[in-house]
């Protein structure tokens, strides 16, 4: 909705600017050629000259409060959303503590030391794995975890 809205502000300015900067050359022009027809002088360059500085300050005066007008809308805008953020309420981030470690509760439960590698690769920290620790084909499962013969 505010691009439109700027689309058809910016339309207007360039008319009315056309409009306001033409309108006093013309209008001096035309000045220009009923003083030169009455009097029989040849004046129509100076009021065209007129004509021209006055369309010049016309313009520079219309375009100037144009754009302020544009400026002091954005401003109010911009207050407008300042307020409406100042009074919606605002939720902090809330920071969860840290979890502790599955894998190392259950190696607590079971009343057996855990080391990092022993964590990660499932065995325990003395290296290799005995002859009743080694799966076999048997798909039985004991009740830490560990197959059975």
């Amino acid at each position: 909705m505010g691009y439109k809205k700027q689309v058809f502000r910016s339309l207007a300015m360039v008319t009315q600017l056309g409009l306001s900067v033409m309108t006093p050359i013309f209008l001096c022009i035309f000045a220009g050629y009923y003083v030169d027809t009455h009097f029989g002088t040849k004046t129509m360059i100076f009021f065209l000259l007129i004509g021209v500085l006055a369309g010049g300050r016309c313009g520079y005066q219309m375009a100037k409060m144009t754009i302020l007008a544009g400026e002091k809308e954005e401003r109010k805008e911009r207050e407008e959303q300042l307020k409406k953020a100042a009074a919606s309420p605002r939720y902090e981030a809330v920071s969860k503590p840290k979890e502790p470690s599955r894998v190392r509760a259950a190696s607590h439960r079971a009343g057996r030391p855990i080391s990092a590698s022993a964590a990660v690769s499932g065995e325990q920290a003395s290296g290799s794995a005995s002859d009743d620790q080694r799966p076999s084909s048997g798909s039985g499962r004991q009740a830490d975890g560990r197959m059975e013969d």
